[in-house]
């Protein structure tokens, strides 16, 4: 399977390492069309084939973070209505069709969809990773909505498509192979620094670092101050993108063309550590961590060798407290921070842009983006006839992509995604909340990232523990470069061995 930055769990842990999905809509056909006009509130009734009939029902959504009044969903804000105040004046709009809305939380919610979509029983419309839908799930369970983004959406009178209205760089990242879109993608899972602005104005700095140096002089001003500059886990997995898919950017296509398929899959990882690219042979591959060792030797100590998952939630805790002045996060930290009731100003800031004062490995790459990505919650699929026995009613498709294009317009789009809190809205024109809007570009950039990890279940274990042990000191380079070739030896030949795969072929 694709390597991706996505949900591992599916109910949303919003406050943890998590990431989660966006949402799809869709636009009608010219014989299929959608009685409503073009401005917000549409009209009264939902034509079906020009015949002038309307479909009357209720309309079922699972919107995952985006489930508004949740009572059964873990990590949802209480106060999330607007999703609801938009159905409420799409039902007004539209006597006869409710918006019902699934308040559910799912242990293992891919076999739920499985399950319910083999049972003829998947929700109308539904959360669903893009990459999942291109290739995990069964084929068949989601509308292919490209036709409908070709043409208008009758809630954006001012776009001759629905498609020019979203994100361009997300639509094509996102396409099939073939081409196809499955969902609607309105928002974006971001990292970043955060930062205490109060602390850094005591020690007289007055802007956010734009480049690696004044980030690293910016830590070291701090520990001067003998303010925390930084407390946390170094997260290999995280950390890693950003400079290998900077240092890798030129042979992007290489690592990942093994497979002949989009993105670098485990096989493209393993293949590219037997060829000694995605290897300690390869300069490349060890020479950032020097790099970041600049930076962890100004950070305290004390979560140096832990692992992220076990102290990530402290780390986090003594940011929010005020104890240290910078913390690295996802873009839900904001909304860890209004329920934490901090009393600084919170800012953010993007990876730098490296350069060649910095390593001379550098292609200079924005990699900025490269660990998050359009993995949120704003992913809507539609559910086919075969999947859901109730879109075989007559017109009820075309109620269903209305109601999905009235709710996919930027306006509504940016109140959605920015009400939640959690991710950044991406489509043009929309802007993202205060705290965040230094991470909007991020949603530009092309998803080309680099990582190892995949390939077996404990290569990033192993490559996370060296880290820890070689940034706090306690091994040199040589020994990590040692460590780290055995780590990836054995996952090569463990994947070797499990998908009896002949390297020599490719």
């Amino acid at each position: 399977m694709k390597h991706r930055f996505a949900s591992k769990s599916l109910p949303i842990l919003l406050a943890a390492l998590v990431l989660v999905a966006t949402g799809c809509g869709s636009n009608a056909s010219n014989n299929e069309t959608s009685a409503s006009n073009g401005n917000s509130s549409g009209t009264n009734e939902t034509t079906v084939n020009g015949s002038g009939s309307a479909w009357k029902g209720t309309i079922n959504m699972f919107a995952q973070s985006y489930t508004p009044d949740a009572k059964n969903i873990t990590g949802l804000k209480a106060d999330q209505h607007k999703l609801r105040a938009l159905a409420d004046e799409y039902e007004k709009a539209h006597p006869g069709i409710k918006i019902s809305f699934v308040d559910e939380e799912f242990k293992d919610y891919t076999q739920t969809v499985r399950v319910k979509a083999a049972a003829g029983e998947l929700f109308d419309v539904y959360w669903a990773q893009w990459a999942d839908l291109n290739g995990t799930l069964p084929k068949g369970i989601a509308e292919d909505l490209t036709e409908y983004f070709n043409k208008p959406n009758p809630y954006i009178p001012d776009k001759a498509t629905w498609q020019e209205a979203m994100n361009n760089t997300v639509m094509n990242e996102t396409a099939s192979p073939d081409g196809k879109h499955y969902n609607i993608n309105g928002d974006y899972v971001a990292t970043a620094f955060f930062y205490n602005k109060d602390l850094f104005q005591q020690v007289g700095i007055k802007e956010a670092p734009k480049t690696w140096a004044e980030l690293i002089d910016d830590n070291k001003k701090l520990q001067a101050a003998d303010i925390v500059a930084m407390s946390q886990a170094p997260d290999y997995s995280w950390f890693q993108r950003h400079f290998l898919t900077d240092f890798y950017a030129k042979d992007f296509d290489k690592v990942a063309g093994f497979d002949k398929a989009p993105g670098v899959s485990s096989l493209d990882e393993a293949v590219a550590i037997s060829k000694g690219l995605l290897n300690t042979k390869d300069p490349r591959f060890m020479g950032w961590w020097p790099i970041f060792k600049q930076l962890t030797d100004t950070w305290k100590k004390d979560y140096l060798t832990a692992d992220p998952a076990v102290v990530g939630t402290n780390a986090r805790n003594d940011f929010l407290a005020g104890k240290t002045a910078i913390f690295y996060d996802g873009s839900w930290l904001p909304n860890n921070a209004m329920d934490a009731k901090i009393k600084f100003n919170l800012g953010s800031f993007n990876f730098p842009v490296l350069s060649a004062a910095d390593t001379p490995l550098t292609t200079g790459e924005d990699a900025s983006g490269a660990v998050g990505g359009p993995n949120a919650a704003f992913q809507f699929a539609v559910a086919t006839p075969e999947a859901d026995k109730s879109m075989k009613e007559k017109g009820k498709k075309e109620a269903v992509i209305d109601w999905l294009q009235f709710i996919g317009t930027p306006e509504h789009v940016e109140q959605i995604v920015n009400e939640n809190g959690t991710f950044v809205p991406t489509w043009p024109g929309t802007k993202p909340n205060e705290s965040m809007k230094e991470l909007a570009s991020q949603a530009s950039k092309e998803l080309k990232a680099i990582s190892v990890g995949n390939s077996s279940p404990n290569l990033g274990k192993d490559l996370q523990r060296t880290f820890g042990l070689y940034l706090s000191g306690n091994i040199d380079l040589n020994k990590a470069t040692t460590s780290v070739q055995k780590a990836l030896d054995a996952a090569l030949k463990e994947y070797k061995t499990k998908n009896n795969t002949d390297f020599s072929q490719y």
